[in-house]
């Protein structure tokens, strides 16, 4: 999925263009799309490609088309003050852009079943925090990375304010991710080839708006009965 938009010459060429196409719509995703480039993210040897709106995969490493984060960014509605889980975090780079907007206040989870990826992560925001003008003007609220199945956790997790899933969920898992969400939270994640916004309106209400189609791969079910990998996440602790 992607290629809805010309390919740009660099990082601001890329939001300009995803402007034009109206995938980013306002000014608070616009200038952390700015803020956070793209070709940070991709190893040396593909860093030309980074520009374009196209997926990216080496390996365990993925990265979505510029125009499918757009979406996403736009559709979680983040703020300062959040709590937001990403399920499939990888590189980082959709919490890294997510924790400029959540700020100091705000909690900022990643969940990653590949150790390799949690580990690059790990790595490319010390590179950020180390390198990036942007944090002159923003506060981050930094990605804590866990390795694990994200279909594994423990019963007892807190609900977040927004959560994003970076892969496609099982259709006999939809409940298990709508329940992640506290009422009046967000969840945005693929299911059944469409990238879906659901808002959890009461404890057993949910709205739900189709954004745009999407051709995610599927979740990997855990290999042992749902909870026992027992990962924790509290919502308010920093992992």
């Amino acid at each position: 999925m992607g290629g809805a938009v010309s390919a740009g010459e660099d990082n601001d060429d890329l939001v300009d263009n995803l402007l034009e196409a109206d995938y980013i719509k306002t000014a608070c995703v616009e200038r952390v799309f700015r803020s956070v480039d793209r070709a940070h993210y991709f190893t040396p040897e593909f860093r030309d490609n980074a520009y374009k709106d196209l997926a990216w995969k080496n390996g365990n490493l993925h990265l979505s088309a510029p125009c499918i984060y757009s979406e996403v960014m736009e559709s979680l509605q983040l703020a300062s003050g959040l709590s937001f889980l990403n399920l499939g975090s990888g590189t980082g780079y959709l919490s890294t852009m997510a924790g400029l907007i959540l700020g100091p206040r705000g909690v900022n989870h990643g969940i990653e079943i590949h150790e390799d990826v949690v580990e690059y992560a790990n790595k490319k925001l010390e590179e950020f925090k180390k390198i990036s003008p942007a944090l002159d003007e923003y506060e981050l609220c930094e990605p804590k990375f866990i390795k694990g199945n994200c279909l594994s956790l423990n019963s007892d997790v807190l609900q977040y304010d927004r959560v994003y899933c970076g892969a496609s969920c099982p259709e006999n898992h939809e409940n298990y991710m709508k329940n992640l969400i506290k009422v009046g939270g967000i969840l945005v994640m693929p299911l059944n080839d469409q990238l879906l916004q659901i808002v959890r309106s009461s404890e057993t209400e949910w709205e739900i708006k189709s954004v745009l189609p999407v051709s995610f791969a599927s979740l990997l079910l855990p290999d042992q009965p749902q909870g026992k990998e027992n990962i924790v996440l509290r919502k308010y602790e920093k992992i």
